[in-house]
């Protein structure tokens, strides 16, 4: 039996054109890892507040964050948006409870996100960004603000 009968046979392949069409569809279809994370503090109806924290590049265990302040309202009420959003960007990219964070990099309004393992681990296993960064990086469990997020 050749190949032209065995896709004949047994009906696969039998028109090249439609498995072309179905795989290209598969293969070019978003799925969650490849959708960027955004958060943005008017989901919270306070309108003194206007803060909108936006993935803008994935690598392998870290993320770029741009970060659009138009309306601090309060310091604290700020920092507790970008914490809790940072959160969720750790919880939606595996789970994490560490993260590593180097403000304004790679540029001035960005912050780099790495996604630790541990508290031990070293955030250069990261990004090489860190290792670069040396002391400039802070290390932050998230769970020390769920109580607070998960009332947000």
């Amino acid at each position: 039996m050749n190949w032209r009968n065995s896709t004949e046979r047994y009906g696969f392949l039998s028109n090249g054109l439609r498995w072309t069409a179905a795989l290209t569809l598969v293969a070019c279809a978003p799925t969650a890892w490849s959708q960027m994370f955004e958060s943005d503090s008017k989901r919270y109806g306070n309108p003194k507040m206007d803060i909108v924290v936006k993935e803008v590049e994935r690598r392998p265990r870290a993320s770029v964050l741009d970060i659009k302040v138009t309306a601090v309202g309060s310091s604290v009420g700020a920092s507790f948006f970008l914490v809790c959003s940072i959160r969720q960007l750790a919880r939606q990219r595996g789970g994490f409870r560490y993260i590593a964070k180097l403000e304004e990099t790679p540029q001035r309004g960005q912050m780099l996100v790495g996604f630790l393992h541990s508290a031990d681990e070293p955030p250069s296993g990261t990004d090489p960004a860190f290792a670069a960064a040396g002391a400039r990086t802070m290390v932050a469990d998230l769970d020390q603000f769920a109580e607070i997020c998960d009332r947000l």
